[in-house]
């Protein structure tokens, strides 16, 4: 069964960092994952390191027993990138990765330019993007930590073969007892009928119970997607990553759009 069971989290100081290490926070202990906390220093990594601190013990809920196996890693950046240490430090053992988008300052500013694209573009993880906003997935009680989404939409390019994406996005639904809807994008003129048969064999290869919904929609897809999360009162968003062209266009576009959290998923993960 594919899971999440190391974590690892990318914040700076910025506003939606707190917001980043809730997400992370709760999605470790939803899911049983370690978790790592990361943050990238050109300074002073021992006052970084206590900085970094200080956000974690506001993030995590007093008392709480999760995550299992917390750790705090502040990496001095010498030479290279900051993608360069994130992906380094993601290592082997790493499924998910955790970090923010829409910032004006600090790593996360970077997350729907360059350096996003350079992200999804290279890592072999799955990828929570967590935008700023209001909507928060994640509920943290000091016994336990729950998935709040509303309904999970995954979103399914019928053109790539991705069933981790599917795997995952019915997890995240299951794990939080909420529907998920699978949705696909056809342009104008193409065949309805058969596009929702292709898309509800393709589902029912990797998910094991019914799907609420599935819907074939025409038009842009990151519209699309925007105006059915809205419908469907998705606030997770489970992306594929194209294995060609520009991978991770339609996440960004669709994080411009939409106050939901973005989880893309390569077509190839370990």
């Amino acid at each position: 069964m594919h899971s999440f069971t190391s974590i690892l989290c990318a914040v700076d100081t910025s506003a939606v960092a707190p917001r980043v290490l809730r997400h992370a926070v709760g999605m470790a202990g939803a899911f049983g994952a370690r978790l790592t906390v990361l943050s990238v220093s050109h300074g002073d990594a021992r006052a970084a390191e206590q900085a970094l601190r200080d956000q974690v013990k506001d993030a995590v809920p007093p008392g709480a027993a999760y995550p299992v196996d917390l750790q705090v890693r502040v990496v001095r950046l010498a030479l290279g990138t900051v993608v360069d240490a994130l992906l380094d430090a993601a290592g082997p053992d790493v499924d998910l990765i955790v970090t923010g988008t829409h910032s004006k300052s600090g790593l996360s500013r970077w997350l729907l330019g360059s350096t996003s694209a350079a992200i999804l573009a290279e890592t072999t993880c799955a990828t929570l993007l967590v935008p700023q906003g209001q909507l928060e997935i994640v509920h943290l009680e000091p016994e336990r930590a729950v998935l709040r989404p509303g309904a999970v939409l995954v979103a399914v390019d019928l053109a790539e073969d991705n069933p981790r994406q599917l795997a995952l996005a019915s997890q995240c639904a299951a794990r939080a007892g909420q529907p998920l809807v699978a949705l696909t994008v056809v342009p104008p003129g193409g065949d309805m009928a058969a596009t929702e048969q292709a898309l509800r064999a393709r589902v029912a290869e990797v998910v094991p119970a019914p799907v609420s919904t599935c819907l074939v929609r025409q038009g842009s897809v990151a519209e699309t997607i925007d105006l059915v999360a809205i419908e469907q009162h998705a606030g997770l968003v489970v992306m594929g990553l194209n294995a060609q062209g520009a991978r991770g266009a339609v996440a960004a576009a669709v994080l411009k759009t939409k106050d939901a959290v973005v989880l893309a998923v390569p077509p190839t993960v370990r």
